[in-house]
């Protein structure tokens, strides 16, 4: 997997077909590899409280480019943290004119070692899934958050193309039963939810319509390995919310004033 993203972000920089694609799809190029399009990410940034004087961790933050609309756009310091060393080196270029408010740090979500107490929010925009244990890394993530934090998910739970549709476990797809919720009621913390589900068709039907009309502009690249991983996740989920076994929600958590993070 890892291998992928740091092909992925080699050949994202260069690519004029995916950023037309991001741009025409989630309304900026900001090099998506997931879901989000820009008035998702303002719905978090308003969730979270994102602002002038705000300290965020964006949590799998790929090449920054996300990052860096959310501190352009609230006036908050974002410190990223991707795996993709390639992804960070990327990231650290665009920080360079960014007079102090981005930084980006290489880390694995699975091995997390966060300073304690040191950021007011953290943003996971559709990286949740590569931990291998959720309630692990949201209890890392908490700990890393000062008293009074938010914690804001952008979160897909769904049936993959090849689980058989008798044995995905349908009655998991309200908010309160996901995986993640199971893992932020671990870690003690109470949760509210929006529902994205229509947006997430909606952009999935996007998705393949304007991939189809950029193919021989991948192929010419010698980009179609994005190409196909694109097509592939918007059909798998167009198809799973057709039959009514995906969901899509953003997560708001937040740590009561005062609560021990673990800082000493």
């Amino acid at each position: 997997m890892k291998a992928f993203y740091e092909s992925f972000y080699t050949a994202v920089a260069r690519s004029a077909a995916h950023a037309t694609f991001c741009a025409r799809v989630f309304g900026r190029d900001l090099a998506q590899h997931g879901f989000a399009n820009v008035a998702q990410l303002e719905q978090l940034a308003i969730a979270t409280g994102l602002r002038a004087g705000v300290h965020a961790l964006d949590l799998g933050c790929g090449n920054g480019k996300i990052a860096a609309f959310l501190a352009e756009c609230t006036g908050a310091r974002l410190t990223g943290l991707d795996y993709s060393e390639e992804a960070i080196r990327q990231a650290r270029e665009l920080a360079a004119g960014s007079e102090g408010r981005l930084s980006f740090v290489v880390g694995d979500i699975n091995h997390l070692e966060l300073p304690p107490a040191t950021f007011d929010v953290v943003l996971a925009i559709d990286t949740i899934y590569f931990s291998d244990d959720y309630a692990t890394t949201i209890r890392a993530v908490t700990a890393a958050l000062r008293p009074g934090g938010r914690l804001g998910l952008l979160y897909s739970y769904g049936r993959e193309p090849w689980v058989p549709r008798e044995q995905f476990p349908a009655e998991r797809l309200p908010p309160e039963r996901t995986p993640l919720a199971d893992a932020l009621r671990a870690s003690g913390l109470s949760f509210q939810t929006w529902n994205l589900t229509d947006a997430e068709y909606d952009l999935a039907v996007r998705r393949r319509a304007v991939l189809e009309e950029l193919h021989e502009q991948f192929a010419a690249e010698g980009n179609l390995f994005i190409y196909e991983q694109r097509m592939g996740d918007a059909e798998g989920i167009r198809q799973a919310i057709t039959e009514g076994l995906h969901a899509r929600y953003l997560y708001l958590a937040e740590l009561p004033t005062g609560t021990d993070t673990g800082s000493g």
